[in-house]
């Protein structure tokens, strides 16, 4: 047996014909503003959507230190190789090939919370601007038109629909500190880079939509500050609407020589420096970027259990939750949530490190919680999870700075962390309206420089 003959391959047959019965059995019910289904599941395991978090939990005393509003919750399963056979068609076949590569990995799984909360500005902007929005461009996928704040989708009916839909999800402006660590096939800790991030979206920010940022949508600042031979480095990432206009625009701020240039290889499956080559540029959130090389097929809506409510994750400190192997199952909380699932194959004419890829996408949220990548011989190549948290003060909205990466050709995973470090409490600030605009200029990334 070769090092990779364990590797599972391609299969969509069976995870297509799963996904056609449970689209089947909805087609009735009622839909969220959003899209979601707001009934809760046949067995009760998926409740009602209710409306989301909205109310802090006791002992929450304000700022970016969001606290575990559902601590005591207690799982109501715990997967393992040896019932894994129990619960298949509920997990990815990434998560599958977890357990077979690890043969002491670990899933518990909790009560399901649909903590989503959308403030009634964008689910009455969704409401107004329904049925407007359109893909156009040469190059199908490539551009949104008619494109307001709110979900310009909540029934997709193609692949490309869903994943435009990820950038309209209602992320507030985010302050965050985080660090990205990678560990080897040997359990040794890489610290890759610790910093703070300002994340914002044109769409929700009034401040942000002059002529400057016309025809843009998600963008993000990220300030290094460790280790010390990166500390000082500061990017700026903006994404478009009109993707046939050119990729995603990105500039990097080098203290050494106190210069802003313009990052033109910011795009596709090209590693990301910033994580140390462990994921490509258009997985950073587990999607970004353009969609011209690839045909992705909406395959349908499925019941899955994945990572969710993150917030015990959060308030761990990274010592703890990095495993040699794996994430500490201890730490991770995963629940069963309805996803929409969309296939991607490469196209014929076009290159890319992967064949095929696997997005999985939150109905409440359209957040990516999941993504596979396969290589050209059909192996399973990379697994991605977000690890997502609510912010229940009335703002609303969700943050999904916090992901890994299972690399199985490397035998490494990877970490981009939110929770403690040095036993320093986590810092994830939501605001209504964008604290610092100045930061979302190529300008401004150098006077946010640390060194």
């Amino acid at each position: 047996m070769t090092k990779r003959d364990w590797i599972p391959r391609l299969t969509t047959l069976g995870l297509a014909a799963a996904m056609v019965l449970a689209t089947a059995q909805v087609s009735a019910q009622e839909m969220t503003v959003f899209g979601a289904i707001k009934e809760g599941n046949a067995d009760g395991s998926i409740p009602a959507y209710t409306g989301g978090l909205t109310t802090p939990p006791a002992g929450y005393a304000g700022g970016g230190n969001y606290i575990d509003p559902y601590a005591a919750d207690k799982p109501v399963a715990s997967i393992t190789k040896q019932n894994l056979a129990q619960y298949k068609d509920q997990l990815t076949p990434g998560t599958q090939a977890l357990f077979e590569r690890f043969p002491e990995y670990r899933i518990d799984v909790y009560p399901t919370h649909r903590s989503m909360h959308w403030p009634d500005s964008v689910l009455k902007a969704t409401t107004e601007h329904a049925g407007q929005a359109k893909l156009g461009g040469a190059v199908e996928g490539d551009k949104i038109e008619n494109a307001f704040a709110g979900v310009p989708f909540p029934a997709p009916k193609t692949g490309y629909e869903a994943l435009w839909n990820r950038y309209f999800t209602y992320i507030p402006y985010l302050e965050l500190t985080a660090g990205s660590y990678m560990i080897d096939s040997r359990g040794n800790i890489s610290n890759l880079s610790q910093g703070t991030m300002h994340k914002a979206n044109v769409m929700y920010e009034p401040q942000l939509q002059g002529a400057d940022n016309a025809g843009l949508t998600d963008m993000a600042n990220i300030v290094t500050s460790a280790p010390v031979n990166v500390a000082g480095y500061s990017q700026l990432r903006k994404e478009r609407l009109d993707y046939g206009s050119g990729g995603t625009l990105a500039w990097f701020f080098d203290p050494s020589q106190r210069r802003v240039r313009v990052a033109p290889n910011y795009t596709y499956d090209i590693p990301s420096s910033a994580f140390g080559g462990t994921l490509f540029y258009d997985e950073v959130f587990l999607f970004s970027g353009r969609m011209d090389r690839f045909n992705y097929k909406l395959v349908g809506r499925q019941e899955m259990i994945l990572p969710y409510n993150s917030y015990k994750t959060l308030q761990a400190n990274y010592t703890d939750v990095l495993g040699k192997k794996f994430l500490n199952p201890d730490f991770i909380r995963w629940e069963k949530h309805r996803v929409w699932v969309v296939e991607a194959d490469l196209k014929p004419d076009a290159r890319h490190a992967y064949k095929k890829r696997r997005y999985f996408l939150d109905e409440d949220t359209w957040l990516v919680l999941a993504t596979e990548g396969y290589d050209h011989s059909g192996a399973l190549y990379r697994v991605g999870y977000t690890y997502p948290i609510f912010e229940y003060t009335g703002i609303g909205g969700v943050s999904n700075g916090s992901y890994s990466f299972y690399d199985f050709n490397r035998g490494n995973y990877a970490f981009t962390w939110l929770g403690k470090s040095n036993g320093q409490p986590a810092e994830v600030k939501f605001y209504k309206d964008v604290r610092r605009p100045e930061m979302f200029t190529p300008k401004g990334i150098a006077g946010t420089s640390t060194r």
